[in-house]
């Protein structure tokens, strides 16, 4: 049964395991020969609602792109700013966490790099959001409350003339060439030949958080910009009219 095999091998089965643990208390690198069962009697630990937190992490809930393209953009910027509170927030403080308090007898080169880069990364990476959602997402929706009548003419013509989505856009692949490099000081998160529990989770963290980047990502390229680019159309022919009547 799950409740009695070892933290280490139910984190090898899913390492889901270990952020879940970390959630209820637990460090679990240090706990990794006790069974689950021993481990939730130590922190007094309901092992029935973990198993349900484990399951509902597992299967977080998700809307495809083609999905999404349905919907006006305030509502597709909604989403994404809640997958940006959940990398801000949830994600990268874990990894963040796991790379902090590395200790084991492990390659110190390896260690040196994750120490030095994830950190920077991670800084650069909240950065963007920071600006994205200041700068991009404010103006998206500014394009569409001046179209739908809610926002005046004055507003959106000084923004129209000082932002560029198209230019936007152009530099915003600048956080995978980023996660390129992390890809290449972890060999593309292989964990087959490490024994450390701890570095196994980083990888992985590390390797699923990539794949949650590329699919937000391919979000924002491919259904907030072409709707953003077309808002942007439907504004300037909007200025046009407006001023050609005056």
């Amino acid at each position: 049964m799950m409740k009695n095999k070892s933290i280490e091998i139910l984190v090898n089965e899913n390492f889901v395991y270990a952020k879940v643990l970390d959630y209820f208390g637990v460090q679990y690198y240090k706990s990794k020969n006790k069974t689950l069962q021993q481990v939730c009697q130590e922190h007094k630990i309901n092992i029935g609602q973990l198993l349900e937190v484990i399951e509902r992490a597992q299967h977080p809930a998700t809307i495809e792109a083609s999905e999404l393209k349905k919907f006006p953009a305030r509502l597709i910027i909604s989403y994404l700013k809640h997958a940006h509170e959940l990398f801000i927030k949830d994600r990268l403080p874990f990894i963040l966490k796991q790379i902090d308090s590395l200790n084991a007898p492990l390659d110190q080169n390896l260690v040196n790099d994750l120490k030095m880069i994830i950190p920077m990364f991670v800084d650069d990476f909240i950065h963007h959001i920071y600006e994205e959602e200041d700068r991009l997402f404010s103006y998206i929706h500014d394009l569409e409350c001046f179209i739908i009548g809610k926002t005046t003419s004055s507003k959106i013509l000084i923004n129209i003339d000082a932002f560029s989505i198209q230019e936007f856009a152009l530099h915003h692949g600048d956080s995978d060439d980023e996660m390129k490099g992390i890809r290449g000081i972890t060999n593309e998160y292989k964990t087959d030949d490490i024994d450390d529990i701890q570095l196994k989770v980083i990888f992985k963290e590390l390797q699923a958080f990539d794949q949650e980047l590329t699919k937000h990502a391919h979000i924002e390229n491919n259904v907030l910009f072409p709707k953003a680019l077309m808002l942007e159309k439907q504004a300037k022919e909007k200025l046009q009219i407006t001023y050609s009547q005056n």
